[in-house]
């Protein structure tokens, strides 16, 4: 029991470790800007190093690179970023090639490395929007995770909380019915046998 205990804390020390993807890691010494800097102070942080990450909103293929349209999102410690209800903004990436549309889809989460190159004009639906905008070095895309509702009913035989790890036996209950349809009560066997007697 301690061995399985002993090895689910092992587990999620190993995850809580776990390091970026290889496509989208920098040397140590890089100085990433944020989204924030590159939006607020583009003439100050252009063509520096960015790490950006969040859910593909549109992708446009153009003759030599692909456009990707992203909502940003804060990345977490190994580079999957953390979605929640609200974005502050969005950003572009230029990738150099072909990326699928299928595959890199609407939705699906993704992370980049590239330099600061530019804010650049467009629209959201009929919105004008300022788009940072980043030159892709390097990317990933995330898997897609399944939320399953699990229901569970427990049947363990150890009563943890009441008791620790000690074993509590379990308490079957057994029924048994009257097979017969009716039963004679004492006062109607004596009647009977006066009856009988006479």
């Amino acid at each position: 029991m301690y061995t399985k205990i002993g090895f689910l804390f092992v587990t999620m020390w190993l995850a809580g470790c776990s390091t970026l993807p290889e496509q989208i890691q920098l040397p140590e010494e890089t100085n990433l800007i944020t989204y924030q800097e590159a939006a607020s102070k583009s003439k100050d942080v252009l063509g520096q190093k960015a790490r950006w990450g969040g859910v593909i909103a549109r992708v446009e293929n153009k003759p030599n690179d692909t456009l990707i349209e992203m909502v940003y999102y804060p990345l977490r410690s190994y580079g999957r970023p953390l979605q929640s209800d609200e974005s502050i903004g969005r950003f572009r990436v230029y990738v150099n090639g072909f990326l699928d549309p299928m595959v890199y889809k609407k939705g699906r989460t993704m992370t980049f490395t590239g330099d600061f190159v530019r804010l650049e004009k467009g629209m959201v639906g009929e919105h004008e929007y300022v788009f940072p905008t980043l030159a892709s070095s390097g990317y990933y895309l995330w898997k897609e995770i399944q939320q399953v509702d699990v229901n569970m009913i427990s049947v363990w035989p150890y009563d943890y909380w009441r008791y620790g790890w000690y074993n509590r036996p379990f308490h079957n209950r057994l029924f048994i019915r009257n097979t017969h349809r009716t039963r004679s009560s004492p006062a109607k066997l004596k009647s009977s046998a006066k009856t009988k007697s006479n």
